[in-house]
Order: structure tokens, then sequence, then C-alpha cells
């Protein structure tokens, strides 16, 4: 039996198993005894389960029974499932259920809450006061998104891999907090579309392990909904999808999945351990009997970063092993700590590599399901990207997706020293991927660092360096635009201030529209008085007129995005 074969009677062993346990497959008593072998088998440390000990009997009955559990579940899929959305009311329905969730939680809409502290304190205080209208709306909300992934889940994913264009898919991390919204917005300026697996979905597919797992999911929440005017401005082009990606679904049932952690795992972290390793339970047994020299060779290779954590400081194991613990707090049940503390040191460290490994490897199967490019948002989810894209011998760029230039720019505006384009509101975004100004700032970078390409492979520090040279050049270009509009009006306004004199007393009760005046920037009750003075006021407002709308033109560009932007940091 090769090894997809022996994968395929894994998996099928797996499903009658569960199958079993959930009470949907009934046997007669004669089969009782083949029943209590299959329930006994033991699973590895990434829950494949080992099925060597099943005789070619037990399999052949388990595998009839595995093609007659998918062929009835087949049928009652296709008699109950409703007909999913449209890909753009998917989206919009999925976060009109979010903020429902959010106002379930707290209390109040996202828009009204500004930091995570506030979201606790709200969180007490309407458990303590409105705990039974809370229940009931979270409980609302919650069978709401349930019936909508029953429903659409499958048809968002479908959707997310017929999209073209310049296409990356988030990930390498488990949760998506303020980092990976940073990110997400910054990379809006460059690439057609941002996949993103759906970060509420695993709060209603499995058990997280999570302490207060209401508030971890209230905070998830916080940060998702921000995208919502990206979603609702519909655009052709989506500059976000949100799609499930049934990760810890797949980890517990699909057998692939589990062999596939466990390949990733061990080519990674076995080069570390000197050491012929032919099994991932082979590198626990490792990591336990010989402590001292696993714990050295994956300190040493940086194997082992804390979340948190610089991927380039090398820490000893006693440092590296408090700080994961304490990272932990708050975030893990009081049940998972506890267990995860009374682990010897080697197996608490392999488990925090491992824990690290996974999202990386769901990355790489998305991208690869997906055809994007992967995309992570922290220093630390590149060092391990890079590690597993090396151990699996992948190329770091998928080329149909995307060219290495547009790949190091890609990365280096995540630098740290360009967080400052995140200042650019979510509303302006969505008017500059409307006029797919995206694509002209990807032009414009490209210029900047053709150079750099045509010398050969450039490192990252110096596609930094040229990206922000260009975007300094950049933003002082629309400076130099909003100037020029000042000393094109300048002569013209004291001409007309000079007019405006000799018609004060002929002053005439004109309003002006709130609206106009809000367009072009100016108040209603400034512009009023100045037109009630007469003809002369009224060729000094035109002026005014004229130079406010070339500014706010100006500065709603891209060019002047990125420049006020830009003020905010300084």
């Amino acid at each position: 039996m090769n090894d997809d074969q022996a994968l395929d009677s894994v998996q099928k062993v797996s499903d009658v198993i569960d199958a079993l346990t959930a009470g949907r497959l009934r046997v007669p008593d004669e089969q009782q005894a083949w029943t209590k072998r299959l329930l006994a088998l033991p699973r590895g440390a990434t829950g494949l389960l080992d099925i060597s000990s099943l005789t070619s009997d037990d399999l052949a009955r388990a595998r009839s029974a595995a093609l007659l559990l998918r062929f009835q579940s087949q049928e009652q899929r296709e008699e109950e499932a409703p007909m999913p959305l449209g890909l753009h009311d998917a989206q919009c329905d999925l976060f009109r259920l979010f903020e429902k969730l959010f106002i379930g939680l707290t209390g109040v809409s996202s828009g009204l809450v500004e930091t995570e502290q506030e979201i606790q304190q709200r969180m007490i205080e309407r458990a303590r006061t409105r705990s039974d209208m809370m229940a009931r709306d979270v409980n609302s909300a919650a069978e709401e998104i349930e019936e909508f992934y029953t429903q659409n889940a499958g048809a968002m994913f479908r959707a997310a891999q017929e999209l073209g264009g310049l296409k990356v898919v988030l990930g390498g991390q488990r949760a998506f907090g303020s980092s990976a919204l940073s990110a997400t917005r910054v990379a809006g300026l460059y690439c057609d579309t941002q996949l993103i697996p759906d970060p509420v979905y695993p709060f209603f597919s499995g058990d997280l392990h999570l302490n207060a797992m209401h508030l971890q999911l209230a905070l998830v929440l916080f940060h998702i909904l921000p995208l919502r005017p990206l979603i609702e401005a519909r655009l052709s082009e989506p500059p976000v999808l949100i799609f499930p990606s049934f990760e810890q679904g797949l980890e517990r049932h699909d057998s692939i999945t589990q062999a596939g952690i466990a390949s990733l795992a061990m080519k990674v972290i076995r080069p570390s351990c000197n050491a012929k390793l032919q099994s991932i339970e082979e590198l626990q047994e490792f990591a336990r009997s010989h402590e001292n020299e696993f714990l050295e060779g994956v300190l040493r290779d940086r194997l082992f970063v804390p979340p948190g954590g610089n991927p380039e400081r090398v820490l000893t194991a006693r440092e590296a092993i408090n700080s994961y613990l304490v990272s932990l707090q708050g975030i893990r049940s009081e049940g998972a700590l506890n267990f995860m503390r009374k682990l010897p040191a080697g197996s608490l460290v392999l488990n925090g590599i491992v824990e690290r490994l996974v999202p990386q490897y769901h990355l790489l199967e998305n991208a690869n399901e997906l055809a994007a490019q992967p995309l992570v948002s922290q220093k630390a989810h590149w060092h391990y990207f890079e590690r597993c894209a090396s151990a699996e011998a992948r190329e770091l760029v998928n080329a149909q997706v995307i060219s290495r230039e547009s790949f190091d720019v890609l990365r280096a505006i995540q630098d740290d020293s360009l967080r400052w384009l995140a200042n650019i509101p979510l509303e302006g975004l969505v008017d500059l991927r409307r006029n797919r100004e995206h694509a002209e700032l990807r032009e414009q970078l490209k210029k900047f660092t053709t150079q750099l390409a045509g010398a050969g492979a450039a490192d990252l520090s110096s596609v930094t360096k040229e990206v922000r040279h260009g975007l300094e050049a950049m933003i002082q270009l629309q400076q130099r635009t909003i100037a020029d509009i000042e000393r094109r009006y300048a002569p013209s306004k004291w001409k007309a201030v000079a007019g405006a004199a000799l018609g004060v007393a002929a002053s005439a009760s004109v309003s002006f529209l709130p609206a106009l005046a809000t367009a072009v920037g100016a108040t209603a009750p400034v512009v009023t008085s100045v037109l009630s003075a007469g003809a002369g006021a009224v060729a000094y407002t035109k002026e005014l007129v004229g130079e406010a709308v070339e500014k706010r033109q100006a500065r709603t560009s891209l060019l002047g995005m990125l420049a006020i932007a830009h003020s905010k940091s300084i």
C-alpha cells in the first residue's frame, strides 16, 4: 500500500470512528468486537490515527462503511442545502452578523468602542446588570451565524478560488488582532484582493481551549469589523474577502492535514536535532529523553520564538519557556495552562514550535488551494514562513500571482518604518480602490525599485529603503501641488477682496447650500456671511471655492492621502 492509499484508509477509518462516536452509525451486536477494535486505535502527536493493528478484514469493513456514510451525507446535503447568497450579499450579510454579535456581547456598536479595555469593562457590566438580555442577544446572533455558515461557507471558499489579479491570502497566526488589521490596511494600498481566513468561524467550529472565550471573540470582532466599509463598497474587485478555512475541523478529522502537519514539523525541526528521526513520535521521545541536546539545537536555530518575541534574538531555555507561558496567561484556559506547566521542558518547547508551524501549514495549503500569494503581518511570522517554505522546498513567491520584485515591495511596505501607511482611513481607501489608484501606486513604487531588480536579487532592507525614498518623493510632490494651488489663486483673491470692499453696503440675503459647503471644505456660516456682502464678495467666494475644490481633489487623491497619513505619524 503506497502513502496515498494508506492515508485514504486512515481517513476512512477516522470517518467511521467519528460516526460511531456521534451515534450516526449503528452496527449489529455480532460486529461489536470490530467496533471496539476501531475505538481503541491510538493516535499520534498530531491526531493521526494508527491503523497498523487492524486486520485486512477490519480495514475492508471500515472502508465500506465509510463509503456508505459519504454517500448518505452527500444525499442529505443535496436535499437540504439552500441556495447560497451571491458574493457581495454574503460578505455584507456576514459583517452585519458580526456587528450584531458584537452588540450582543458588549451592548453597543463597534464604532462606539475605542479600546480593548473598554470592551472588557462593557462586557463585565453587561453580564452583571443584563445577563439575561446578553445571553439572549448573543445566542440569537450565534444561531444566525451558524445558519449563515451552513448555507454559504462552501460558496465563499469557491468565490475566493475564482478571483484573479494580485491576490494574497493572509495567515501564519491564529487570531486576527491589531497587527493583522494594520497589515490589511497597508496591503490594501498595493494588492488587488486580500483573502482573510474568517477569524470568527473557529469559535463556532470547536473548542479552542481559550480563557474568557466570549471576551476573546469580542476582541476578534473589534479588529475585523473596521474592514466593513471595504466590504459594503461592493467593488467589482473586492479589496478583502473573508472566507472560512475550516482549520480546526481539518486538524481534528482530516488525516491528510494531520499527516501534513507532522511532516512539516519533522522537516523544520529534525535538522536541529542532529539525530536520525523518522516520525513525529520519535521526535517527541527525543525531546524528552535528550532534552538538553534538543533545547540547545532548536534555540540555537531560533525555532522557538515565544509570542511577541524577536526571532533575531537567541534566548536561554528558561527565558523562552517563561516568556511562552506568560504570553498565554489570560488567553488559554486555566486547565490548558496547568497541563502545559507540568510538561517537561523539551516537550513544552516542542509544543510551542508546533503551535507556530500549524498556522504556517494552513497558510501554505490555503495559498495552494486559492492560487494566491501567502502573506503574513509580523516579523516572527515571516521568520517561520521562510523556514517552512525552505523545509518544503517551496518558492516564497507564487510567480503566477506576483513577481519577485512586487513581492519584495509588498514585504517592504509592511516594515515598521512605514507603519504610518495604516493611517489612511478606510473610507479613503475605498475611494482609492474605486479609482484603482492602488494599481497606480504599484507602478510608481516599481519605478523606484527597478534598479535594484536589474542588479539581481536584492535584500529586504535595500528594497525597504528604496520604497521609503519613493514614498517620501511622492509626498513632496503632493506638497508642491498644494503650494502651487495656493500661489495660483493668491493674486485673484486679493483682487476679489478689493472689489468686495466697494460692495459691502449692497449686501443681499443669499444662502449657501450646506451640502456644497461641505463638499468644498468650507463652513456654511462663513460662506453665507461672505456672500451676503455683495458682488465683490461673490467674486472672492468663487476664488475661495475654486481653491478649496482643487485642494480637496489634491488631498483626496492617492498622493494626498499618503501625505496626510504620513503627517499623522510625525
